[in-house]
């Protein structure tokens, strides 16, 4: 998000693998990178209960961790986002993403994000989110597969900037069995 378009960027649609989750309230995982674990709960067929788990050996620590449901796999937009902040002012919010330069993630309404938190716990930075409806750039599949973008702040800034190579792709089935 530097204002120029990556001449390489990751177009992976693998799919990563889903698994039970052990934390409280969520049902299945998927690990983006080691350390950084997506965790959510399909409740009501139209809202997915979420968090994020970055431990500090991940790299995310301080600034800000996003999640994106993109309409093709790899690429950055058009995407719905939700990011969330660390530390204080802490924040978890919904973003449309309709470029790569960092006036192109702009706050939407076009989906519902409640229920955010964001804490550090031990070793770790827990964000936590609840995401309803099925509007915006590139809606969630709920009883299937979704493309995924993911990225953290690589200066440990709150404003959301270029993350450098803290990103990745892949397409999680959001109906997996475990």
């Amino acid at each position: 998000m530097n204002g120029t378009t990556p001449t390489q960027y990751r177009t992976s649609a693998a799919a990563l693998a889903c698994s039970r989750s052990p934390v409280v309230g969520f049902a299945k995982k998927v690990t983006l990178k080691p350390g950084l674990v997506f965790h959510w709960k399909v409740v009501r067929g139209n809202t997915l209960r979420a968090a994020i788990i970055a431990q500090a050996s991940s790299g995310a620590k301080n600034g800000w961790i996003s999640i994106a449901w993109t309409k093709s796999a790899g690429k950055m937009y058009p995407a719905d986002a939700v990011v969330g902040n660390l530390p204080a002012p802490t924040a978890v919010k919904a973003y449309a993403m309709t470029g790569y330069s960092s006036s192109a993630v702009v706050p939407t309404s076009a989906f519902a994000v409640t229920a955010t938190t964001v804490a550090r716990k031990s070793r770790s930075t827990v964000i936590r989110f609840t995401r309803s409806g099925s509007s915006g750039l590139s809606p969630i599949n709920y009883a299937g597969s979704n493309n995924i973008v993911w990225a953290y702040s690589s200066s440990g800034s709150q404003t959301l900037a270029y993350h450098g190579g803290n990103w990745g792709s892949g397409t999680i089935n959001l109906a997996c069995s475990v």
